[in-house]
């Protein structure tokens, strides 16, 4: 996937990488295949369609909503398609593959103010985090390492400023941090298990 052109990796690292892909308007992947588990947030959306080869374009498929998250387990089980923006906007999302072929942790979910476990599987742990005036702020630490990525709003995360969507922030395993907005805020963290 890390070679499709519309799917921009930037970042990768031991246990995980983290991929933007961004397609306009009318535009077509190539086909690509997954081959590691991964968490998508989506940013922006438009109506999408997808083709497992051989078979036709699929119908196009619900418009993401931004914060929308989506779970694929595709370690042991590659999975090969193209990817068609069939809508009038661009197609956005932060994607975080787990790069681990076995051995996930089992750590509990985290339980921190304003963070609420969403999803899990056996490779991430998705939290919706919800910054407000009843909870400008949220401290925390997760076991493993963790992606902060920014939906609406602005905040800060750590010593990093999220100042619009799709802005993330690598939060490694063990690091006590902070996530704070002088407004409101909703971020997605993907804990990689």
């Amino acid at each position: 996937m890390e070679q499709e052109p519309h799917h921009h990796l930037v970042f990768e690292d031991a246990a995980l990488a983290v991929l933007e892909p961004t397609i306009l308007a009318g535009e077509t992947t190539l086909e690509h295949l997954h081959s590691h588990d991964n968490a998508t947030v989506c940013i922006t959306g438009s109506n999408m369609q997808s083709q497992h080869p051989p078979a036709d374009w699929s119908a196009s498929s619900q418009a993401c909503s931004p914060g929308r998250i989506n779970l694929e387990e595709y370690t042991g089980k590659p999975f090969s398609h193209a990817v068609r923006n069939a809508g009038a906007g661009v197609f956005h999302l932060v994607a975080v593959e787990n790069l681990r072929v076995s051995g996930w942790s089992t750590n509990p979910p985290l339980s921190a103010l304003a963070t609420v476990l969403t999803k899990e599987t056996r490779a991430f742990q998705i939290y919706d985090v919800k910054l407000d005036n009843s909870s400008q702020e949220t401290s925390h630490v997760h076991r493993m390492p963790t992606i902060a990525v920014l939906v609406s709003g602005n905040a800060t995360a750590g010593k990093e400023r999220l100042d619009q969507p799709g802005r993330w922030v690598l939060i490694p395993a063990g690091e006590p941090h902070k996530l704070s907005t002088p407004r409101e805020a909703k971020l997605v963290e993907i804990e990689v298990r």
